[in-house]
């Protein structure tokens, strides 16, 4: 039922854009374009259809009605260099986590932190850190999802599990929503940030600007998400017999695989070419993790299978930001975006309050529009537009956008917290008990950070 009133929201949306005639400010194929930018929203929000199917939906509608002077220009956003490197994301996942590397790191923290139940969370969030900097998310919660739930089975008592189950549950997704800010390649977000810039304005974030900005703005955060997980949900205690067991369980081997030190020297050397790309401009961020995936594959090294890397592709993630890159220039071109923009403030704004307002205009969206990618592409030249009018560097403000956009856990409807949400084990509204509080805290540090990194450091 939900599903179907959806459906017929966003026909009667997309046909009264129809109707509305346009203004001075707004075309009438401006209209049109908001009308299906909103359907679009709205069916991914409801989830009314299939995510894929949503996008060849609106793919389809844009030449249909006009929008686009045919279905090649409609494809606009699938010829971006951020469409592959998300492919080539999904390889470098399969790979991470296809060996027991996440499981062994695992165990080196919980030997050192895995004491309590306090420290057994740090560990768990700790762990995750380095993983989802490199790695997309989406597997990365899964696969720290399956440990906790394999940890959980070592409480005897069914209310100190689900005490236990709350706590670990909300602090895997939040954990890696706070390290993909860490690198570029951390999200497909940080990339379609980066990409909306270089379209719009031909200027780039190097792999080293941002790290220096990210990896502070990550280590501020952890420790407060950590401590306010803790203290709000209340984990039930554990003894160092417990962690020993689990530690067992996890069945590590004692030396070090062959696959894993191909996947650590493949990801080392990958690592040591993106962050040369800050000075050496020939090497291209995509094009190594491209080709560094298709190393995987070759005889001698066979990281990869074909077919188990073909299973671990995400593609709705894939037509997602095609999509959205499309909609995105579609809007801009006719129109939509310089009225959007004519809906911003004008006064003059400085750089921390600039960031101040960017990342509480990004949560405020995220509570109506739960898709990081979505609020990106909605967002990103209208902030680009008004940084420019104040003087300001816009790379600064798509940086801001998109570290902002990552953090979607105020509720579970974004994709990563919503694999954990499907465990049961927290109710929607538990989760902002201790993500509001630390949505505010990011306010802060995103704004202290940044302005520091421009002002002081010249970072960006």
């Amino acid at each position: 039922m939900k599903s179907k009133v959806a459906v017929v929201c966003a026909v009667l949306i997309v046909i009264i854009s129809f109707l509305i005639p346009g203004t001075e400010n707004l075309s009438q194929i401006g209209i049109r374009t908001i009308g299906i930018v909103i359907a679009f929203l709205l069916l991914l929000i409801t989830e009314a259809l299939p995510l894929t199917i949503i996008c060849w939906t609106v793919l389809g509608l844009m030449p249909l009605l006009g929008l686009t002077p045919g279905f090649a220009a409609a494809l606009t956003g699938f010829s971006n260099p951020v469409l592959f490197f998300i492919l080539a994301s999904f390889g470098l996942a399969a790979a991470f986590l296809a060996t027991p590397l996440s499981k062994r790191i695992l165990v080196f923290l919980l030997k050192r932190f895995g004491k309590n139940m306090k420290s057994m969370l740090f560990a768990f969030m700790l762990c995750i850190l380095p993983v989802t900097a490199f790695t997309s998310s989406v597997p990365t919660v899964a696969v720290f999802m399956a440990l906790g739930l394999s940890f959980l089975e070592l409480y005897d008592n069914e209310k100190a599990k689900r005490a236990t189950g709350r706590t670990l549950m909300i602090a895997i997704p939040v954990a890696c929503q706070i390290g993909s800010v860490s690198t570029p390649v951390g999200s497909t977000i940080n990339l379609l940030a980066i990409g909306l810039l270089e379209q719009h304005t031909g200027q780039t974030i190097s792999f080293v600007q941002w790290m220096a900005v990210g990896i502070p703005i990550t280590l501020l955060i952890l420790p407060v998400a950590w401590l306010l997980i803790y203290h709000i949900y209340k984990p039930a205690e554990i003894t160092q017999e417990m962690v020993n067991t689990y530690i067992n369980k996890l069945d590590v081997p004692k030396e070090m695989t062959v696959q894993e030190k191909k996947v650590l020297i493949l990801i080392g050397v990958m690592l040591v070419l993106w962050i040369l790309s800050s000075w050496v401009r020939q090497i291209n961020v995509m094009v190594v993790a491209l080709l560094g995936t298709c190393i995987m594959f070759l005889p001698g090294v066979r990281i990869l299978e074909w077919k188990s890397f073909i299973k671990n592709v995400n593609f709705e993630a894939f037509f997602l930001v095609g999509t959205v890159l499309s909609l995105g220039m579609v809007l801009g071109l006719n129109g939509g975006t310089a009225w959007i923009i004519s809906m911003f403030p004008t006064g003059y704004m400085s750089l921390p309050i600039l960031v101040a307002f960017t990342v509480t205009l990004v949560f405020a969206v995220l509570i109506i529009i739960p898709v990081g990618p979505s609020v990106v592409m909605f967002l990103a030249v209208p902030l680009i537009v008004l940084a420019q009018s104040m003087g300001i560097n816009p790379a600064l403000v798509i940086l801001v956008l998109a570290m902002a956009a990552c953090q979607c856990y105020l509720l579970p409807l974004d994709t990563i917290p919503l694999i954990t949400y499907g465990s049961g084990y927290y109710s929607m509204l538990d989760m902002p008990k201790s993500t509001l509080p630390l949505q505010v805290y990011i306010i802060f540090v995103i704004t202290m950070v940044v302005s520091l990194a421009s002002m002081v450091f010249n970072i960006i």
